[in-house]
């Protein structure tokens, strides 16, 4: 293999490539019969042998002839150095087959990557032997491509080792030709990216395991904005949400110059609950009343455990005549509300106050004192 070069190499695929030719065409000649004048197998034969030797001196002259006017003793070596330094040092395979895809050299990274001892052992052998059953229909049609448009690049295939294994492969391949432009031979680089599927696996299961990790950073996220806006018993938003929610319906309302009510409930006896049948039931009858106003408010408004037993609705672009008639039929719902507890039934209700601006007032914190203020007011002529 050391003393291979490019000239050599390609007067061996032109000379197999015209022999294959020649033994065709007389083979077909003896099937088809009368072509010749005698048509048996040993004018045949014969004719094949003279063919041979004159396709061997036809090819050897026109190689010298070229050789000695084409090329001198010094481009020679040049080239030799060039051709040995590209590949023996090649970290690719690189590998030249004839038009048939049979083996007419193949570097030392050619055995390296398939497994073999030597690089010696491809020669005369097809490249289609390298290639699983299962890929070799794609490895025809990519020479077919090559053989059309003059060279492929970067196509990804599985290969065989001569244990029998398999590793992923990228390959690229070009037509070669002569002067005249009569192809020659293949010339294929094969890389093995085993190492580089492998990092890119890895990569994948990382990128995997990352987007699993946001998936849950984003719903632990989800829960604690949850946590931090909403009371825990009721699920209405808490008083921290109650807070910032007040400041932006007071600057819409003020900007657009509409009305809006802060309503105040609070739930009546709920001490004599707690007393008298346990916290556990102050909790459910608290719940209770949450889910009434959950359930009873409009999708605009936004209702709020303020405290204790108290809670805070805001009723969006609402005045003092239709906050009174969203209670009302808050009011006429908690006439069904009860909890039972030890085979008794206790209802459930609530007093409300309300305050609307700005005609009430025009300042957040007075609303809720004014508010507060007239649910006191409604709990003090309430009848027992």
């Amino acid at each position: 293999m050391k003393d291979t070069n490019f000239n050599t190499l390609f007067k061996r695929a032109f000379f197999i490539q015209i022999i294959t030719g020649w033994t065709l065409l007389l083979f077909t000649s003896y099937l088809i019969e009368e072509i010749w004048i005698q048509n048996s197998i040993v004018s045949h034969i014969g004719l094949w042998a003279i063919g041979l030797v004159g396709i061997y001196l036809s090819t050897y002259w026109r190689y010298n002839f070229f050789r000695e006017n084409g090329t001198t003793h010094e481009d020679t070596q040049i080239s030799s150095l060039i051709y040995h330094a590209v590949m023996e040092t090649s970290p690719d395979s690189i590998a030249i087959t004839d038009m048939l895809g049979n083996y007419i050299f193949a570097n030392k990274q050619t055995a390296v990557i398939h497994g073999y001892d030597s690089p010696e052992e491809f020669l005369g052998n097809s490249a289609f032997s390298l290639f699983p059953f299962n890929e070799i229909s794609k490895a025809v049609q990519s020479m077919s491509m090559t053989r059309a448009d003059g060279i492929l690049r970067n196509i990804e295939f599985n290969l065989l080792r001569k244990d029998g294994t398999t590793f992923p492969a990228e390959l690229s391949a070009a037509l070669i030709k002569n002067k005249s432009g009569v192809p020659l031979a293949f010339i294929a680089v094969t890389r093995d990216v085993t190492e580089r599927k492998h990092i890119a696996d890895q990569l994948n299961d990382m990128n995997e395991k990352l987007r699993q990790q946001l998936t849950e950073i984003e719903k632990l996220q989800m829960i604690l904005h949850e946590q931090a806006i909403q009371d825990p018993l009721t699920g209405l938003y808490n008083r921290r949400y109650m807070e910032e929610a007040l400041k932006q319906e007071h600057a819409r309302a003020a900007r657009d110059g509409q009305a809006f009510s802060v309503v105040m409930v609070d739930m009546n006896d709920l001490k004599k609950i707690n007393d008298g049948y346990g916290h556990i039931m102050g909790d459910e009858a608290i719940k209770q009343a949450g889910n009434l106003l959950k359930e009873r408010i409009r999708a605009e408004d936004i209702a709020c455990r303020y405290g204790g037993d108290e809670f805070l609705v805001i009723l969006h672009n609402a005045s003092s005549e239709t906050a009174r008639q969203c209670t009302q039929q808050w009011e006429n719902r908690a006439k069904e509300l009860s909890i039972t507890s030890k085979n008794k039934k206790i209802p459930i209700s609530f007093s409300i106050g309300i305050a609307t601006y700005p005609t009430d007032s025009s300042h957040i914190e007075e609303l809720i004192s004014l508010a507060d203020a007239s649910l006191y007011a409604a709990k003090s002529k309430r009848s027992y």
